[in-house]
């Protein structure tokens, strides 16, 4: 079995938050003060991601923060008809190589929705515009794990939303995410604020709850995006993942103290580390069989905060 660092601990991890809104949509704060806002928390990066219309400047850039440009596109239904909507990310890919890429404060109108091939069609779309896609909040959206399976050209989706956990209880979309990995899709995961309104500086806010730490190779847009692409980050609520590797035929982490580290996997059972005297653990390893189709790592803390790792799939260490 290989060896594979798929996070090292050694390098530096830029942390950043992919979803919040501003007074370009339906935002409580102007642009400036939300990205002054994160500036001061010390995250490295951010995306304005507004209803339909894109964020594309450097304006606000400096050597130690970054802004992401991208959007959030809505396409919504009837809910009496449908039950659900869709709110899907777009992050600025250049990878992709478009020549039609949305300009700064571009709209982009949303589709009249028929049926799930409208929703295929604004994923195409938005690729062919140069964009990295992420469903947002599926729980929130009422999304059918199985019509998200059938959907294709997306590399992520967002299994922690802070707003709408908050004021809803539906910010979790960890269940659709698994549904997928056990489906044999390969996808990653993201943990954002979705922040609108409400005061910022209290203990329970909208603001600074969810984001990705990356590690990548410099702060700038596409090196963050090509890391995204690639797995190499965490997402988090709460805890910090340091290091992820397999080495020896175990899979090992070390993270911030926390209460509990799980190993989830399919279709085998993964197991739980814990120390029966609820001290604080910070690393933990399980023994890779190979005939698992994927395993996560969840770290979870003392007030039941959570970190995420991305998948690890042990055919690809063969």
């Amino acid at each position: 079995m290989k060896t594979m660092i798929y996070l090292d601990g050694n390098q530096r991890k830029y942390k950043g938050n992919l979803h919040t809104h501003s007074t370009r949509s339906d935002g409580h704060y102007a642009p400036e003060v939300v990205i002054n806002a994160y500036k001061e928390k010390g995250y490295a990066f951010l995306c304005l991601s507004d209803h339909e219309i894109y964020f594309k400047s450097n304006a606000y850039d400096d050597e130690h923060f970054i802004m992401l440009d991208g959007y959030e596109m809505a396409c919504e239904m009837s809910w009496k008809e449908t039950g659900q909507q869709y709110h899907i990310h777009g992050l600025l890919d250049q990878s992709l190589g478009s020549n039609c890429e949305f300009e700064h404060d571009e709209v982009h109108i949303m589709p009249d929705y028929v049926d799930l091939e409208t929703i295929q069609s604004l994923i195409d779309e938005m690729r062919i515009k140069g964009n990295l896609v992420i469903m947002n909040h599926p729980e929130w959206s009422r999304n059918k794990p199985e019509d998200l399976l059938k959907l294709q050209g997306y590399g992520a989706v967002e299994i922690y939303n802070h707003q709408s956990e908050l004021d809803e209880a539906a910010g979790y979309g960890v269940h659709h995410w698994d549904y997928l990995l056990k489906n044999g899709r390969k996808v990653f995961a993201v943990a954002t604020d979705d922040a609108h309104r409400g005061e910022m500086n209290i203990a329970i806010s909208e603001f600074f709850g969810g984001w990705i730490a990356v590690e990548s190779e410099k702060l700038e847009q596409q090196s963050i995006i090509d890391t995204v692409k690639s797995g190499r980050y965490y997402s988090s609520n709460g805890p910090e993942i340091y290091d992820l590797r397999v080495e020896e035929g175990f899979l090992r982490v070390a993270c911030s103290p926390v209460k509990f580290i799980k190993f989830i996997t399919h279709p085998f059972n993964g197991c739980t580390l814990y120390n029966k005297d609820a001290s604080p653990i910070s690393s933990g390893s399980y023994r890779v069989e190979g005939q698992e189709q994927y395993i996560r790592v969840e770290c979870i803390d003392f007030e039941g905060n959570r970190a995420w790792s991305n998948p690890i799939f042990p055919a690809d260490l063969e």
